[in-house]
């Protein structure tokens, strides 16, 4: 009986792949870690004058959402082989009411003359985090590098709105004034109520970092992280709730190296099978401006980005 050199090779491979998996499996760990936390964020939107001749970066409105404390779930998947681990992490937060939506307009010279501010309820949030690490030790730490790629969506709605309006439109004396004038006109006024804005975010970068952990006992490791983003592209899109100016605004930005994450991390070995972990993350999106369409249609308006976050979450990690 004779093999063909295809059945020899096949036949190697087989044999070597079979005496490997023993060696190779002993390296290869598995571990998920369900945890939950809870967030507290603001995103800030700015639009400036469409004149940039004359008013150059002067900003005619700012919208803000907060999220005062919203509830966040999620779980870890880690495969680790070695030093080098491969993970996914996903979560979501508990829908419901989380701060408030804020809306301010300013005239050329910069005074503020309406102002509103809502209910920001929770609609819906997702992110979804992927990426290596490799641990390197040291006689007295350990330093792991690691590139991540990270999606995020969340949308918001604005309900039970209040403001004071200063423009000359609503103004007692029919002249425009600060927001706080006692000539403003406050809404609701039992004849027409105050409309918010809804808003959506949709987030994707890449994040290169860097984590020093070192164990003070054998039980506990402690460590400190800095990462930051080359690029980071968001997608917005703001839905004005007016009776008589419905409408809605898309934006576009592209942020190079203006998206960085803080973080501090604790490990609690329970046994050769289960830890606990806490970690607490700041995470800073620079202000960067960007284009934007109103109503599907390219618009001059300029405008601009920024958002903040903190989180603060605990896990029981499963090691298999």
């Amino acid at each position: 009986m004779t093999f063909s050199k295809q059945q020899l090779k096949i036949a190697l491979v087989s044999i070597f792949l079979l005496t490997a998996m023993p060696v190779f499996a002993k390296e290869l760990h598995f571990s998920f870690t369900p945890y939950a936390g809870l967030e507290q964020s603001t995103f800030q939107e700015a639009y400036y004058y469409e004149d940039f001749s004359r008013y150059k970066d002067r900003q005619c409105s700012l919208l803000e959402w907060t999220q005062k404390l919203s509830y966040l779930a999620g779980i870890e998947t880690r495969v680790k082989y070695k030093k080098l681990s491969f993970f996914i992490d996903l979560s979501t937060k508990l829908p419901g009411k989380c701060g408030s939506m804020m809306d301010s307009d300013y005239l050329e010279n910069g005074m503020k003359f309406n102002y509103s501010i809502s209910e920001n309820h929770l609609n819906s949030a997702f992110d979804a985090q992927t990426g290596f690490a490799y641990e390197v030790d040291l006689p007295f730490m350990q330093i792991t590098p690691s590139i991540t790629a990270s999606y995020s969506y969340i949308s918001f709605s604005a309900k039970n709105g209040r403001g004071w309006y200063g423009d000359s439109s609503y103004t007692s004396d029919g002249k425009t004034h600060s927001w706080d004038s006692p000539y403003s006109h406050y809404f609701p006024d039992g004849k027409y109520h105050l409309a918010g804005v809804d808003y959506l975010n949709q987030t994707f970068y890449f994040m290169a970092g860097l984590e020093l952990s070192k164990n003070f006992i054998k039980e506990w490791r402690t460590g400190l992280g800095f990462h930051f983003a080359p690029f980071t592209y968001s997608y917005t899109k703001d839905q004005h709730l007016g009776k008589n100016k419905n409408f809605y605004t898309e934006g576009y930005i592209y942020n190079y190296f203006g998206n960085m994450k803080f973080t501090f991390q604790n490990d609690f070995t329970i046994s050769s099978l289960i830890s606990i972990n806490t970690r607490m993350e700041l995470n800073l999106q620079l202000f960067t401006k960007g284009k934007t369409d109103k109503n599907g249609r390219p618009n001059q308006q300029q405008e601009g980005e920024s958002y903040s976050a903190f989180k603060t979450k605990i896990g029981i990690s499963f090691s298999l």
